[in-house]
């Protein structure tokens, strides 16, 4: 394993998260998506970014409770899902940020359970928190990239 590890950061409501930046492909602000019908509150969309269609996740609808208000202009994360993208919806963006890979903690067993399963290791820095999210686990949130069956009636 590398002496340290970069990571982008972003906050979904009050959490402080983060990838590795190897696993980014891409940061964007909010853009307009075309919904998905009978998809699951967690696939907010689909994106053409640049004559791609990618599959829009709402991390946020997975990681915050339901009661929490959402962001009206969330961003967007595009991570390299076994060679196909896929676009993640974050409240905001944060820095880079670098760590000693010794310095990353196993996931503690007091985070909430739905968080439980994206982490791989948390970062603490003083008091702040970062949840350091698995890549993998993070574009599988939702067993959903909708299938043409389900979107367009195709069988």
């Amino acid at each position: 394993m590398s002496e340290s590890e970069q990571f982008c950061t972003f906050l979904i409501g009050e959490f402080r998260c983060a990838l590795p930046v190897a696993s980014v492909l891409e940061v964007h602000a909010h853009q307009r998506l075309t919904p998905v019908p009978l998809a699951p509150e967690t696939v907010a969309g689909l994106l053409n970014l640049r004559g791609q269609i990618l599959t829009v996740l709402d991390l946020r609808r997975h990681v915050l409770e339901r009661s929490e208000t959402l962001s009206a202009e969330p961003m967007t994360l595009v991570l390299d899902r076994d060679g196909q993208p896929v676009a993640l919806l974050v409240d905001t963006i944060g820095d880079v940020v670098r760590c000693r890979s010794g310095a990353l903690l196993p996931a503690p067993e007091t985070i909430p359970r739905r968080l439980r399963s994206l982490t791989r290791a948390v970062i603490h820095d003083g008091d702040l928190v970062t949840l350091v999210f698995d890549p993998a686990a993070v574009a599988n949130v939702s067993d959903a990239t909708p299938s043409l069956s389900r979107v367009g009636g195709v069988t």
